[in-house]
């Protein structure tokens, strides 16, 4: 092979790359698009009908029939959330069939499901911690494609940091529940909580990485670019909603 037929073979294979990623990623944006959209169409519904208000905090006029059905809502939507984890990846798996359908009513589900959080945040707080997770994400995006290797390293650290979280998830729960610690124990909540987004930061990155080798080794079918945005959709919610978490608690201590 000449020098210029092996240049046009590399652009030839980087433009497919290229290509097979944005549609992944383009399914992803849609897939939060919708969420979104659901999030804060049920969040603004509920807030109007339980009468949130900011003015002096968060200050909730319960209304029943809101209340029950905003809480029937989260059951439901959570139960379905965890029925279409599975029948996502089942569906994207098979070539008869195709995973667009059920991908959406994930989105949708769990645009339900995050209304909770709509409705009881500020906005503002929302989108900057949507400002923020999009920054780190694509962090995670440019250390994976920039990285060399398969990077299974960092899946094995992701997995110890989560047993480590989770042992001492635990031992905190049996201390607390036995009464042998107290508030002045909360640094370890976020020790354990900082150590479960450092994990999914890890796995965030080597889920990119897989990605980018799975578009760079030839034409992704609509169900597999369908599945990768399935996962990258997931990481992005994870990573959202832990920063959300410590947006809120900064956020909190300044009022």
């Amino acid at each position: 092979m000449s020098q210029t037929d092996y240049y046009n073979n590399e652009k030839a294979v980087s433009s497919g790359t290229t290509y097979s990623l944005a549609k992944i990623f383009g399914y992803m944006f849609a897939g939060l698009l919708i969420t979104a959209s659901v999030a804060a169409g049920l969040g603004f519904m509920f807030r109007y009908l339980l009468g949130v208000d900011y003015a002096n905090g968060v200050n909730v006029n319960m209304q029943t029939s809101a209340a029950v059905a905003l809480v029937v809502l989260m059951i439901v939507s959570f139960i379905g959330i965890i029925i279409m984890s599975f029948v996502v990846p089942i569906t994207a798996s098979r070539e008869n069939s195709s995973a667009l359908v059920p991908s959406i009513i994930y989105s949708v589900l769990m645009g339900a499901a995050l209304s909770s959080i709509t409705v009881f945040i500020p906005w503002f707080l929302l989108g900057i911690t949507f400002g923020i997770t999009a920054l780190v994400f694509g962090l995670m995006a440019l250390i994976a494609f920039l990285a060399k290797g398969k990077l299974n390293g960092l899946a094995i650290a992701a997995i110890g940091l989560f047993f480590g979280a989770g042992i001492m998830s635990l031992m905190l729960l049996i201390l607390m529940l036995v009464g042998a610690i107290g508030g002045t124990m909360v640094w370890l909540y976020w020790v354990i909580s900082l150590a479960v987004f450092a994990a999914v930061m890890l796995i965030t990155i080597w889920d990119l990485r897989r990605i980018k080798d799975i578009a760079a080794r030839g034409e992704l079918t609509r169900n597999l670019s369908l599945f990768c945005a399935f996962i990258l959709y997931n990481d992005f919610i994870n990573i959202f909603l832990r920063i959300l978490r410590i947006v809120v608690y900064l956020f909190g201590r300044k009022n």
